[in-house]
């Protein structure tokens, strides 16, 4: 059920039966010159309208916006920070709860977000609730090898393909052109560097580090929608096994 289509009466059936809420959360952020600006918060948004159609299940409207300063270089990225975030889903779960929902997925779409959400976490906890985190792209990576990446690379854009193949643009694509810190601090990640066989995090803009936007192991031209529906298929269905098992849980 989609809470956004339901009236109010609808709404207060649903809620008495202790539904499970899924949340897709995301980020309006650059990923590379060849995929779409809203790609971590489109994913998630398409993998939760697959879902809505379970017993027992409502789906939330999607958050759009999430924390990605480190990447406001590039043109049409916006962030609205930690601090905006949580308070957003903060707000988003106390409203919630207040209903009578109890028992939260989030569909995440973007790494950056996790200390808001687990803010989020913790006030349901607190309040006698439980909050889930589903990182698609780091569950995919586990689940099949072939799958995992990096930001803006061959998984994203063929995730992509399999949501909406109109927002992926192939030709516009680019080497990745990674910059290093100095001769020995080569970048592993945006974020991360090696340093004599270990990494270390350096946060700073994208651009000092990736100049094109994406990093990772594979390169985007290569991306094919098929691996990218494939990818969707294993994620849907480690999610619906999950959601049976939050609903198992005595809260």
């Amino acid at each position: 059920m989609l809470l956004e289509k339901m009236s109010y009466a609808q709404a207060a059936e649903a809620f008495r039966k202790d539904p499970l809420v899924i949340i897709p959360v995301g980020s309006l952020e650059q990923h590379g010159p060849q995929c779409a600006l809203g790609t971590d918060f489109l994913v998630p948004q398409f993998m939760a309208r697959q879902l809505e159609g379970i017993d027992n299940v409502i789906v939330a409207p999607t958050v759009n916006y999430g924390v990605c300063d480190y990447h406001m270089s590039f043109p049409g990225t916006v962030s609205i920070g930690v601090e905006g975030l949580s308070l957003l889903l903060g707000k988003i779960v106390e409203g919630l709860m207040s209903h009578g929902a109890r028992r939260f997925l989030v569909l995440n779409g973007h790494g950056g977000n996790t200390p808001a959400i687990d803010s989020a976490a913790l006030k349901a906890y607190k309040a006698g609730g439980i909050l889930v985190e589903f990182d698609w792209w780091v569950v995919v990576g586990q689940l099949d090898k072939r799958f995992a990446g990096g930001h803006g690379d061959k998984i994203e854009t063929e995730a992509m393909l399999a949501v909406d193949d109109s927002a992926v643009h192939l030709d516009l694509a680019l080497d990745m052109d990674p910059i290093k810190l100095t001769d020995d601090i080569a970048p592993v990640h945006i974020q991360s560097f090696r340093y004599k066989g270990a990494d270390v995090r350096i946060a700073r803009d994208t651009k000092e580090s990736a100049p094109h936007g994406w990093f990772g192991p594979w390169d985007p031209r290569d991306a094919k929608k098929e691996e990218g529906e494939e990818m969707m298929a294993l994620c849907l269905d480690y999610i619906k096994g999950l959601i049976e098992e939050l609903k198992k849980l005595e809260l």
